[in-house]
């Protein structure tokens, strides 16, 4: 499955204690003690999604060895614990974006840059298959500001780069064609997981990966 997925990017809520209003963790701690605790919580509820197992504040606190009480100290729901969860791995995603960004040479092929880009996002996915579930739970109401946050920090990385017209970037507003394109690379994220679990086609995947190449094509020209 790994190979197709290069080919088609180019390379030859259930839970009752959820309170949707307190999404957000209690406080950042600073002791290491703190840290190492909420470390554990997260890692937990990780391995947890990733084993299919239901995720309960209970379970979350056998899996990390640690009291209910110490959950509830630093997270107000299995929701927030979510949120810290997804916004760590999604931090992951988009340095590694950052980083290819930079990397890049300014008169680099932009659809081998994005093939470049959708390779090391695919092996963040593989590496982090529970991450698939997490992008689906964003998708609550009351997440809806941290998937909005994920977009606006991609956008902002081709933006930067697209300002100074680096991949011939012509035609368009910056700012207007950089947020599109991060919402066309959430929508090949999902796409990517849909197919994982056996929701599409593979085929419906790599046609999102086409859509966004195709758009972008509107906007960047290859070197001459």
């Amino acid at each position: 499955m790994r190979g197709s997925i290069f080919t088609a990017i180019g390379y030859s809520d259930g839970d009752t204690e959820l309170n949707f209003l307190q999404s957000k963790p209690r406080i950042k701690p600073r002791q290491a003690r703190a840290q190492d605790r909420i470390r554990r919580i997260l890692e937990a509820t990780y391995a947890l999604l990733e084993n299919g197992e239901e995720v309960t504040t209970s379970s979350i606190a056998d899996h990390a060895h640690i009291p209910v009480g110490s959950i509830y100290r630093y997270f107000p729901n299995i929701l927030s614990i979510y949120r810290a969860l997804f916004e760590e791995l999604n931090g992951k995603l988009r340095t590694r974006i950052q980083e290819t960004m930079d990397a890049a040479k300014p008169d680099q092929d932009w659809e081998e840059l994005f093939t470049i880009i959708l390779m090391r996002a695919v092996d963040l996915y593989e590496s982090r298959p529970a991450y698939g579930n997490l992008l689906m739970i964003m998708s609550s109401p009351s997440l809806q500001d941290v998937r909005q946050n994920c977009i606006n920090t991609t956008s902002q990385i081709f933006k930067e780069r697209w300002a100074t017209g680096a991949d011939g970037f012509h035609g368009g507003d910056v700012e207007t064609v950089a947020v599109t394109a991060a919402h066309f690379f959430t929508f090949v994220e999902e796409s990517y997981f849909a197919f994982k679990y056996g929701r599409i086609d593979q085929t419906i995947f790599t046609e999102t990966v086409k859509a966004l190449k195709t758009y972008l094509s509107l906007y960047l020209k290859k070197p001459t």
